[in-house]
């Protein structure tokens, strides 16, 4: 690999490696245990077996009825539940693994590189060590950064003890990761968007008044009821779908009305690129603006000057969104 690749590519690289190998047979496979949690998995087995055979040694030698015998039987449910536990771990790890490299195909832009490194870290066997604590939970070690033979002793003691004392790597818990931060494409609220034309030219051609406020506010209202995924993904596609028209993120990148760049609640100026954009955080914000964004489309769209350029044409849903976001991104001003 060449000298100047950085992790973060190695990591990706190597996951879609490991992915590649991942079917759909073996996400189903209940005896599959990917080959890099396999050493640490069989010594928590190992030893938890080992601490219940003894207690049922231990557990003969009292009184069915007796307070030790008792106490003994309730330690080797614990034990058990562990177990139970650690395959449960396993068994989700897999079913993480299928969905992210399902993700893959409809990933999204607005995906962060914090979020795909993470995802392809745990789910793609990258990760820098692994510890299962004591109930059979999976503790991940993560660095952006190379952990050379130097954090050797320093890994090896995260594995026994799960405890990581310097700043250069983070532990992320497999039960908090659910496919952390990787954005799907919007289909749900891009068919929103194109229903929405096709309504606002209906009305146009009956001669019904726009209705601004209420175009802001339903758009508004999808884009909450979708979650933040939902929005992060809207502002990165491209809505005309045809492969060209640039995405909201992409104009707000090259530059817009000012007004765009300005916060809906606060009035600060907001930040240049887009890193903001792809922060589930900000979604409220992002939301507010795509919205404004997405009624001064339909507000052109049933002004006069889109008649003028399709005359009376009918267009199909598709066909309309097309231009009128077409029209629309190529329409902004350099931001200063």
């Amino acid at each position: 690999m060449p000298k100047n690749t950085t992790k973060l590519d190695r990591v990706r690289d190597n996951s879609m490696k490991f992915l590649d190998g991942f079917d759909d047979e073996t996400m189903v496979n209940s005896n599959y245990i990917p080959e890099g949690i396999h050493p640490f998995v069989n010594q928590f087995v190992r030893n938890n077996s080992d601490f219940f055979n003894k207690l049922a040694v231990e557990e003969d030698k009292y009184d069915k009825s007796s307070d030790e015998h008792i106490a003994i039987k309730k330690e080797k449910e614990k034990v058990a539940k562990r177990l139970i536990n650690v395959r449960s771990q396993i068994d989700k790890l897999n079913s993480g693994t299928g969905a992210f490299k399902a993700a893959q195909a409809n990933m999204s832009e607005g995906t962060s590189d914090k979020a795909y490194f993470t995802n392809s870290s745990v789910y793609g066997n990258q990760y820098d060590a692994l510890h299962i604590n004591e109930d059979g939970n999976f503790n991940f070690l993560i660095s952006p950064k190379e952990l050379g033979a130097e954090y050797g002793a320093a890994k090896q003691n995260f594995s026994q003890t799960g405890e990581w004392d310097g700043d250069e790597a983070g532990i992320i818990k497999l039960d908090e990761m659910s496919n952390t931060g990787i954005i799907q494409e919007p289909y749900g609220a891009k068919t929103f968007v194109w229903k929405l034309a096709e309504k606002t030219k209906v009305e146009k051609d009956s001669g019904k008044a726009f209705d601004e406020k209420w175009t802001y506010n339903s758009t508004l209202n999808n884009l909450t009821e979708g979650g933040p995924h939902a929005t992060i993904g809207l502002a990165f596609t491209d809505l005309a779908g045809d492969g060209q028209t640039k995405s909201f993120a992409k104009m707000y990148e090259e530059g817009m009305k000012e007004d765009y760049y300005t916060h809906p609640d606060t009035g600060e100026t907001l930040p240049e690129g887009l890193l903001w954009m792809k922060d589930p955080a900000n979604a409220d914000v992002l939301s507010k603006l795509l919205s404004k964004y997405v009624t001064n489309i339909m507000k052109d769209m049933h002004g006069p000057e889109i008649n003028e350029d399709t005359g009376q044409v009918k267009k199909t849903q598709s066909q309309l969104a097309q231009d009128l976001i077409k029209k629309y991104s190529h329409a902004g001003h350099k931001h200063k």
